[in-house]
């Protein structure tokens, strides 16, 4: 009877000392215990979660994480729960999720959503233009709240390590001496120029680069300019976030303007692969490598 005793107290106390607070931007959520099925609507946030080896049960257009943001790999089988501004409610109510993550973008369904489940917000891309370190900060939180801290603290020193790697790649090879600009075509006369609050710049200053592009950017730490904007910034080796559509490749090498230009006469353009400019730690690892493999081939 006394064993008994024993083992009820040390399962009570097991039970209570999982008793979490977490402190989010929009309020304050306590878990019991780990949640086990959880739904995600913001994409970086999803990355995050698959880095820590947690399988979300539902996810905003799994199709469009598995085209844009490819890795971590999603399983093909998850719950599509509608979009990322608009989430199917009534499906998310028949799941009965643990607990919904979503960044402050999606304030305006904070409070539908927390009918359903707890909803914890967490964001990435924001007036502090820090992006890197934000995703950081983030990997560690939900690291504490599903119990992945060990795994949380791995994804950030492999991060830490393969940025600083890849920088001495470009370094030794000599290819960091001339400024990048980094960029994606919105319409043939038209692109966001990646700079200061965005993934793209974050990775390079880890890695000892430097962006060409210094003008004012929004939140998500773009500007939209238009193409001829490039001609400020010829001495520059030229990014673009792909994949392009065989119609704009050819209107590029149609393009008088663009092919005038010095950084298209040198062969100084290059192209990436897809990759989810707004993403965490994974997606700045990915992009890292990329830029590397360009700016270092044999």
């Amino acid at each position: 009877m006394k064993k008994l005793i024993v083992m009820l107290c040390a399962a009570f106390v097991s039970a209570q000392s999982y008793a979490l607070e977490i402190t989010h931007e929009m309020g304050l959520s306590t878990f019991e215990q780990s949640p086990k099925k959880v739904v995600a609507l913001d994409w970086a946030l999803t990355e995050t979660l698959l880095s820590l080896g947690i399988e979300p049960e539902g996810v905003a257009n799994p199709q469009g994480y598995q085209q844009w943001v490819a890795e971590p790999k999603l399983n093909p089988k998850v719950t599509d729960v509608g979009s990322r501004r608009e989430p199917n409610l009534e499906l998310l109510s028949e799941l009965k999720p643990d607990i919904i993550l979503i960044s402050k973008h999606m304030a305006a369904a904070y409070q539908p959503l927390s009918k359903i489940a707890p909803v914890v917000v967490f964001t990435i891309y924001s007036e502090d233009k820090q992006p890197l370190k934000s995703a950081e900060s983030i990997t560690r939180s939900l690291g504490q709240l599903f119990d992945k801290q060990q795994q949380a603290e791995m994804v950030i020193s492999q991060t830490h390590q393969r940025l600083a790697e890849n920088g001495r790649k470009i370094q030794a090879a000599g290819s960091a001496q001339k400024p990048v600009i980094f960029a994606r075509f919105i319409n043939d006369k038209t692109l966001r120029v990646h700079s200061k609050g965005s993934l793209a710049q974050d990775t390079i200053d880890a890695m000892g680069m430097r962006n060409d592009w210094d003008e004012s950017t929004n939140m998500w730490g773009f500007t939209t300019t238009g193409t001829d904007k490039l001609a400020e910034h010829q001495g520059a080796t030229v990014i673009l976030f792909g994949p392009l559509k065989e119609k704009e490749r050819k209107l590029l090498n149609q393009s008088p303007l663009w092919q005038a230009m010095e950084f298209t006469r040198s062969d100084s353009v290059y192209e990436l692969p897809a990759i989810w400019t707004f993403g965490g730690l994974i997606a700045a690892q990915r992009f890292s490598d990329h830029i590397t493999q360009e700016l270092v081939k044999p």
